[in-house]
């Protein structure tokens, strides 16, 4: 088993766990268990590539390349005090790319839109189902999706842990940990939004 279908492996075992804290049904556990199962299968036929990603995201926008590249240097930086800035940033880099990929326009004047109850726009998976399709690769679109949300979610709970423990080392030592992983967890999905591989 190669390094990333290792990760899918943690990630699912971790959600999990913070589910079971949450209190959450086993239903939307296994709903994230089947995600992460389903990005093992895709993380052993292929091998990330992080110059792929750089170029394909400067292809996009050098805004977006630049901001990648700073992540991947932040997660070298052992000096840094807080990661909540780089958390923040992969959150960042996730939105504009998936904004910039699949405009309001875009998705709004596709025949299966409909607006959600509370949102202003287009969903973040209502946007990944765009992007897909204009890639052709529409099977993949329920898994990379819930993929997304589970990401956002990871870098809001990450977020919420560093505000509320400050500056306590053994917790800056598991929040790079957690930021690296999550940086993980959004290249091996990217490769489908940007269609590598």
């Amino acid at each position: 088993m190669n390094e990333l279908a290792k990760f899918a492996l943690t990630v699912a075992k971790e959600v999990q766990k913070e589910g079971n804290k949450l209190g959450r049904s086993s239903e939307n556990i296994d709903e994230v268990s089947s995600i992460a199962s389903i990005s093992r299968r895709h993380a052993t036929q292929r091998r990330i590539d992080h110059k792929d990603i750089y170029d394909s995201l400067c292809k996009v926008s050098d805004v977006l390349g630049n901001s990648y590249l700073q992540i991947k240097e932040d997660v070298q930086d052992t000096s840094r005090l807080s990661w909540a800035g780089t958390a923040h940033e992969i959150r960042q880099l996730l939105s504009t790319l998936l904004e910039t990929l699949a405009s309001d326009e875009s998705v709004t004047t596709q025949p299966w839109y409909k607006q959600d109850p509370n949102t202003k726009g287009p969903t973040r998976k209502q946007r990944v189902r765009y992007i897909l399709q204009m890639h052709k690769v529409g099977s993949k679109e329920q898994a990379v999706a819930e993929q997304v949300a589970v990401l956002d979610e990871m870098i809001g709970t990450l977020v919420t842990e560093i505000y509320s423990r400050g500056s306590d080392a053994a917790h800056r030592f598991k929040a790079v940990g957690e930021v690296k992983r999550i940086l993980s967890y959004f290249e091996a999905f990217a490769q489908d939004l940007l269609n590598l591989g």
